[in-house]
């Protein structure tokens, strides 16, 4: 993932939590547009606090923009590190129908 992705879907699994630290954690899984898109997402901070209880809703349609960024990953059983790209969600749009 080079640069900036835009994936549309209806969201088909939403969760809501309260990290201690980051505040407000919202869990999006989407019925995506194309075939084999990302298709899990996850909100934190204030992205996540731009939508707050009932504005967010299973079977509603949203266009994620993700933007990726290299991570630091540690086998937990060997000790060894690992750099892994992941997409960090930048923007949720919803779309009318």
């Amino acid at each position: 993932m080079a640069e900036d992705v835009s994936i549309t879907g209806e969201i088909a699994l939403l969760w809501r939590d309260v990290d201690p630290y980051e505040g407000d954690v919202i869990l999006l899984s989407l019925d995506t547009d194309e075939t084999l898109a990302l298709n899990t997402f996850e909100l934190r901070g204030d992205l996540a606090g731009r939508f707050p209880e009932g504005t967010l809703e299973e079977g509603m349609r949203v266009r994620i923009v993700c933007r990726p960024d290299t991570m630091e990953v540690v086998n937990q059983e060997t000790g060894e590190t690992s750099d892994e790209e992941r997409a960090v969600v930048v923007d949720v749009e919803v779309l009318a129908g």
